[in-house]
């Protein structure tokens, strides 16, 4: 029996692996995995159902049950932060993303990158928003890959080691994401959503109910309260995320859409179907709540943990829960880190492919969808895991350090969108000032002012794109006729 108690929650963690690498696989039905349209889009074919639990599982991350409740327990309300900006990220998505679809149904744009350079007529800065994006979600994906490694550390007690646990997940998803492309993704979500709503609820109820014997939020509070207040009020426990920062945080994510955003939208089946998926999923998101109480409910209740703080709510509830609970939670947790490192792993090698080589090398469309698997391995196993074996930072810091990055693309989505006037000089002169600053601000002099590094890029960029537009030539009416209402073009260029 102490046998099954000590190595039954590992088991069942793999177990669920192994059942997501079956899925996935089988996900690629008879499409041709070597077209670019279907190892990248789908093949259009993902309705409604794939497309919420594809933007929901996969925004709902590693740090949902790791680095989140790890904030809870180490700052307090700082952590509040992610369910404040993900309820805004779908309102910002629910005005552009159906417009991306029309454009990919339309032009067949199916990345970012290659959009903004349509739009811009130009390659050069189609490379570069294609290098930016890439490394910005390369850098989101770590925090999934070592989430990975956390949970199989934990589970197996510290016998398999955290470079080891990184790799043996990789290696699945690589399996089933190289298999099946997008496909897979949307299918393995779907499973991988549906366990993280009923684990983070299960989850967080035995815990009040063990710890408080009821399940009351409000006792739970109320024990905080008098316990360690300063966790209730910013900045915080650790006093290093002053009201400005976490602000700001919120902003620069707001404003940030992703590159996998675009390619999610590029596969829908309509651009209805887009609209509906936004208005749902924020529903989803409340899956971050239930695991920041227990993040809370360390504080007063596991205040002699001294372990790294994205390990803390799984040892606690390793502690807590029977041993068949742990191995659900352990697969519920792997869910949330595997249905976000996919689309982060698959987005940059799509796009580096269609957006660096392909223009680069002027690679044909039926060549490219073999060259961009090859990448996708590349990718994971020469870059993304090296890189997460330097486990640079906490979790949610690496995450707040891409949006940064990726926040500097939005003054382009703006002249893809609204801005007819907008031109390539601007575009190129903006993007390049704002990932500068973003760089200085992150890794030189962190954060001037409490000030996220992402706003600081965005205050530069911003100024230097509307002026050297307006003093630079826009687009020819063809172009910008193939991305603005007919009314507006009309208007634009009556005699």
């Amino acid at each position: 029996m102490e046998i099954i108690t000590t190595w039954g929650p590992l088991a069942i963690t793999l177990c669920y692996t192994v059942v997501a690498c079956v899925l996935g696989f089988s996900a690629k039905g008879r499409l041709d995995m070597n077209r670019v349209e279907n190892w990248s889009s789908s093949g259009n074919t993902m309705g409604l159902i794939v497309m919420i639990f594809l933007t929901g599982a996969g925004n709902v991350s590693a740090y949902t049950f790791l680095g989140a409740p790890g904030w809870a327990f180490s700052k307090g309300v700082a952590s509040l932060y992610v369910v404040v900006y993900l309820g805004f990220i779908c309102y910002t998505s629910y005005l552009i993303s159906p417009r991306v679809t029309r454009l990919a149904l339309k032009n067949g744009y199916r990345t970012q990158a290659e959009g903004i350079g349509a739009r811009f007529e130009s390659k050069g800065l189609r490379m570069l928003c294609g290098i930016v994006g890439a490394v910005a979600v390369l850098g989101n994906s770590l925090v999934q890959i070592i989430g990975c490694g956390h949970i199989l550390n934990v589970m197996s007690h510290g016998v398999i080691p955290m470079w080891l646990g990184e790799l043996i997940i990789l290696c699945a998803v690589a399996f089933y994401v190289y298999s099946s492309g997008l496909r897979a993704i949307g299918w393995t979500n779907v499973m991988q959503g549906v366990m993280m709503l009923i684990l983070s609820l299960t989850v967080a109820l035995f815990i009040m109910y063990t710890v408080l014997g009821s399940f009351s939020v409000g006792e739970a509070f109320s024990r905080l309260l008098t316990e360690s207040p300063e966790h209730l009020t910013l900045p915080g426990a650790a006093g290093d995320f002053p009201p400005i920062f976490w602000t700001t945080s919120i902003l620069i994510s707001v404003v940030s859409f992703w590159p996998q955003f675009w390619v999610f939208a590029a596969g829908a089946k309509d651009e209805d179907t887009v609209r509906k998926q936004y208005t749902y999923v924020s529903l989803f998101y409340l899956v971050m709540v239930p695991m920041l109480i227990v993040g809370f409910i360390c504080v007063f209740a596991f205040g002699n943990y001294d372990g790294e703080v994205d390990k803390v709510a799984l040892t606690f509830c390793l502690e807590k829960l029977p041993w068949w609970m742990v191995g659900l939670l352990g697969a519920g947790i792997l869910a949330a880190a595997q249905s976000s490192a996919e689309p982060q792993l698959h987005t940059p090698a799509f796009t580096f492919t269609h957006d660096v080589i392909a223009p680069a090398k002027n690679i044909p469309p039926e060549k490219e969808g073999k060259i961009q698997r090859k990448v996708f391995l590349v990718v994971v196993f020469a870059v993304a895991y090296p890189l997460a074996l330097t486990n640079p930072a906490e979790l949610v810091y690496i995450l707040l350090v891409c949006y940064g990055f990726i926040g500097q693309l939005f003054p382009c989505m703006l002249g893809v969108f609204c801005w007819p006037r907008a031109t390539k000089a601007g575009a190129i002169a903006g993007l390049t000032a704002g990932v500068i600053i973003v760089a200085l601000f992150n890794f030189v002099w962190a954060n001037p002012l409490y000030v996220h590094a992402g706003i600081w890029g965005l205050l530069v960029n911003f100024p230097v794109f509307i002026i050297v537009s307006l003093l630079t030539k826009p687009a020819s009416e063809e172009t910008l006729r193939k991305f603005f209402p007919d009314y507006i073009m009309d208007m634009l260029y009556e005699e």
